[in-house]
């Protein structure tokens, strides 16, 4: 995993006429480790304000939307420290009172696919690849895992699940993505898709989050409560966890358990 540029503001919010703008900057691909995703919440909770309407989500780096959550915080000394910022990103996610934008692109993998489909409406460039690689570490995404089973079939659920990727036109077949741009016009689609929705009633806009998501938010945290206890119970503390991570960093393959 090549080194990020810590000298570099890793989440950055822009705000202009009702409109959240919050950037992922954290070089090279938007890796999330658990104090960026400290920082990507702290960035939610003050966009979470009357005065703003709309809220987009997007990456400043080219190759990636986010490569999702640090392979190094997936250990069991991290691990809880970790679910409990993915946990607290959904909770925002499913209850802030702006409508929420994801402008994607890349590689939007794991944690930064779960952070993607949380969100109202996904904007995808045609570049875009979802996927969910945390099989291939002994280990499976709560967020995701909670959430996929409603928003598409079954059989795509679990085909992502169990690592399949899926590029921008499929997923937008499947209803996980609302619209697919192409790549040089991804951030132009964003903006102007914001400031029309942001040009409606903030009081109907607001109503409509809590009618709608913030419905839905009780049952489906509900489930990555119990998706995060049988993260915790079974694959945090199994040797198998420690061993997916080992061979990722060694560049091998891994050497599972047989029970």
């Amino acid at each position: 995993m090549a080194a990020s540029d810590r000298s570099s503001v890793p989440v950055t919010i822009r705000i202009l006429d009702g409109v959240a703008h919050l950037t992922l900057d954290r070089p090279p691909v938007n890796v999330l480790d658990i104090e960026m995703l400290r920082r990507l919440n702290g960035a939610l909770r003050q966009c979470d304000v009357p005065e703003i309407r709309v809220l987009v989500l997007s990456s400043a780096l080219p190759r990636a939307f986010s490569a999702g959550v640090d392979i190094a915080d997936h250990v069991a000394s991290r691990s809880d420290a970790m679910l409990a910022e993915v946990r607290e990103n959904a909770r925002l996610l499913l209850n802030l009172r702006p409508i929420t934008i994801a402008a994607i692109q890349g590689s939007t993998l794991g944690g930064g696919a779960e952070i993607a489909l949380l969100c109202d409406i996904v904007i995808a460039a045609d570049d875009t690849v979802l996927a969910f690689p945390e099989i291939t570490l002994a280990a499976f995404p709560p967020v995701a895992a909670a959430c996929l089973p409603e928003r598409c079939t079954w059989p795509l659920a679990m085909g992502l699940l169990l690592g399949e990727s899926m590029d921008a036109r499929a997923a937008q077949q499947a209803g996980l993505v609302s619209q697919v741009v192409a790549r040089a016009s991804l951030a132009q689609t964003a903006e102007e898709m914001a400031k029309k929705l942001a040009g409606h009633s903030a009081v109907a806009l607001r109503a409509l989050t809590s009618a709608t998501r913030g419905q839905r938010a009780p049952a489906v945290l509900q489930r990555l409560d119990a998706a995060i206890a049988t993260y915790k119970a079974a694959v945090a503390p199994s040797s198998d966890a420690d061993e997916g991570i080992r061979a990722f960093r060694e560049k091998r393959a891994p050497a599972w358990s047989h029970h």
